[in-house]
C-alpha cells in the first residue's frame, strides 16, 4: 500500500512539475504579449499625439487662410462701394464703350492728377466712404458715411483714409471710423 501511495505521490509531483512548467511557460508568453501590447500602445499614443498635432496645425493654417479671406472680402466690398459711390457722383459717366475706373486716392494728391497717370485720364469725382460692420437692425440706423468732392479737393492726411498706405487688417478695425478715398476716373 505504501508503494502505491508513494507511486501516486511521485506521479502527482511529476504532473505538478509539468503543470508548473506549463504555468511558467504561460506566464512567459503573457509577459511577452504584455510587453508587445505596451510597445504597441506607446507607439499608438505617439502616433495619436502626432496626428493631433498635425490636425491642430491644419486648423491653425485654415484659420489664418480664413482670416486673410475675410480681409480680402472686406477690401473687395469697399472697392465695390467705391465704384457705386463714383457712379452716383458722376451720373454722366464717361464716353464710349469703355468702363470707368476707381483708384485709391493718395494723401496729398489731387484726383485730377492721379487719373492722368492711368489709361482713364479724366477725373469725374473724388469720393470718401465708410461703412460699418454687421447687419442693420433698424431702418434709421446709419450703416455708412460718405463725402464727395470735386477732383481737386479732399486733403485729409490721416493714414487710415489711404488704402494703399493702411495696414492690410485696417479694414477690419471697428474702433475708428476710416473714410477711404477714391478717385473716379473715365476714359476720354
Amino acid at each position: 500500500m505504501l508503494t502505491a501511495a508513494l507511486f501516486l505521490s511521485l506521479v502527482s509531483l511529476t504532473m505538478g512539475g509539468a503543470k508548473l512548467k506549463a504555468l511558467k511557460g504561460e506566464i512567459a508568453t503573457l509577459q511577452v504579449n504584455y510587453a508587445q501590447v505596451l510597445d504597441d500602445t506607446n507607439g499608438s499614443l505617439e502616433e495619436l499625439e502626432a496626428s493631433i498635432a498635425e490636425v491642430v496645425g491644419l486648423l491653425n493654417s485654415m484659420k489664418a487662410e480664413q482670416a486673410q479671406k475675410d480681409i480680402d472680402l472686406a477690401w473687395q466690398a469697399l472697392h465695390m462701394a467705391g465704384a457705386a459711390a463714383c457712379r452716383g457722383s458722376a451720373p454722366l459717366g464717361g464716353k464710349g464703350p469703355w468702363s470707368n475706373s476707381v483708384i485709391p486716392k493718395r494723401n496729398g494728391a489731387k484726383c485730377s492728377d492721379q487719373c492722368k497717370l492711368t489709361d482713364r485720364t479724366a477725373c469725374k469725382a473724388e469720393v470718401s466712404i465708410s461703412g460699418f460692420t454687421g447687419k442693420a437692425t433698424s431702418y434709421t440706423q446709419n450703416v455708412g458715411y460718405f463725402y464727395n468732392y470735386d477732383c481737386d479737393g479732399g486733403w485729409n492726411e490721416d493714414i487710415n483714409h489711404n488704402e494703399v498706405a493702411a495696414e492690410d487688417v485696417a479694414i477690419l478695425n471697428n474702433e475708428k471710423t476710416a473714410y477711404y478715398r477714391f478717385c473716379c476716373c473715365a476714359k476720354v
